[in-house]
């Protein structure tokens, strides 16, 4: 996992740098949470993804925006007053 230099934000650099030693530590495809499936490989691929995305932003880079989700029924947002 990268270690993370993040001088624009040492509190996320920081922060990103305990979650990659713990998910280090963790068996590949290990299961975080039965719930949503959320899995040691999706922690590994955002961490990566945003890594990548700090290094292009600090490299003056444009960064791509995140696609939008798929379409799926919820109920919907509203303001309140």
């Amino acid at each position: 996992m990268a270690a993370f230099d993040d001088s624009f934000d040492p509190d996320l650099g920081a922060a990103c740098n305990r979650l990659a030693a713990w998910v280090e530590a963790l068996p590949e495809g290990a299961l975080i949470d039965p719930a949503s499936d959320l899995t040691e490989d999706d922690l590994a691929l955002i961490l990566r993804h945003l890594y990548a995305t700090r290094r292009q932003a600090q490299a003056g880079q444009s960064v791509d925006p995140a696609p939008s989700p798929a379409a799926r029924a919820s109920v919907p947002v509203t303001a309140k007053s």
